[in-house]
């Protein structure tokens, strides 16, 4: 049967070739796609595990009200942690992280930052609901927190699912055409051959089978090719991003691509297995 199968893949290699190389390429975009989602999916998790929320004081709220405010805070449902940033502390920081800043003290009559109150959020969904708690409360002037770039990464993230989707079934639905006019092709050539076994008595799975195994032959060798193409480009990228983007949260090779190419492989066989048994469905039974 694969000896079968090998000769009908040589009778039709230009059909054949065709129908590996466009499933080759929508196998390709399928788990180009689930990499880049697992990713952003990633980027978004560590993003939103980093979100705080941090609420600023009136320059006439004393320490002692500012205590109230730290205490109803860590009573709130959804924090993880709560602290006050004096604004001594708050400059600091701020010289620390931009050296250039250094010589505000001297520019200034005084220290321009406020006092204010940093919160971490054990679930992220619930930061606008910690972040309107705390403006409601006395003494709190404004609150900021970083939940649009999270919705960003997040859209983003779909965005990419739906367009590896859209672009991934294109693909496919060519592979699938190419393939059921290959088995086509095979099934013409070999018609006599196929009349003369169903009149010694073969069996209709005896018949079909070397067509199906021609299927999968052909979505096992479009898996591989992009096993390896995914696999090379990954590993490239991967330790590029890391080189270069060291603050990017890139997922390992081993965290992200045997998911992937589990997704690529299955896809291939079925698809392969599906475009033979189409073909034959139209045309034996014809």
């Amino acid at each position: 049967m694969l000896a079968d199968a090998a000769a009908g893949l040589r009778r039709n290699g230009l059909m054949a070739a065709a129908a590996t190389t466009t499933m080759a390429l929508a196998l390709l975009v399928a788990g180009g796609g689930f990499v880049v989602s697992a990713n952003l999916a990633h980027l978004a998790g560590t993003l939103e595990a980093q979100v705080e929320v941090v609420g600023f004081f009136r320059r006439d709220v004393p320490p002692a009200a500012q205590e109230r405010v730290l205490a109803q805070t860590v009573a709130l449902g959804g924090t993880s942690a709560a602290t006050l940033v004096t604004r001594a502390e708050a400059l600091r920081r701020l010289q620390q992280t931009y050296r250039s800043m250094a010589s505000v003290p001297a520019v200034l009559p005084g220290n321009p930052l406020p006092d204010s109150i940093e919160v971490r959020v054990a679930d992220p969904r619930r930061i606008r609901e910690v972040a309107e708690a705390l403006r409601a409360m006395e003494g709190v002037e404004d609150v900021v927190y970083g939940a649009a770039v999270v919705d960003r990464v997040i859209a983003l993230t779909r965005a990419v699912r739906v367009a590896g989707l859209v672009a991934t079934a294109l693909l496919v639905g060519c592979a699938l055409v190419i393939i059921v006019n290959t088995i086509r092709l095979a099934v013409a050539a070999r018609r006599q051959e196929i009349e003369i076994m169903a009149l010694v008595g073969a069996s209709p799975g005896f018949v079909r089978g070397p067509f199906l195994v021609e299927g999968l032959l052909q979505g096992a060798a479009a898996a591989l090719a992009a096993t390896v193409a995914l696999t090379a480009a990954y590993l490239v990228l991967a330790a590029r991003a890391a080189a270069s983007l060291p603050f990017l949260p890139v997922l390992a090779p081993g965290a992200v691509l045997p998911a992937a190419l589990a997704v690529l492989w299955s896809l291939g066989l079925v698809v392969g297995l599906g475009g033979s048994e189409i073909g034959l469905r139209r045309y034996l039974t014809a």
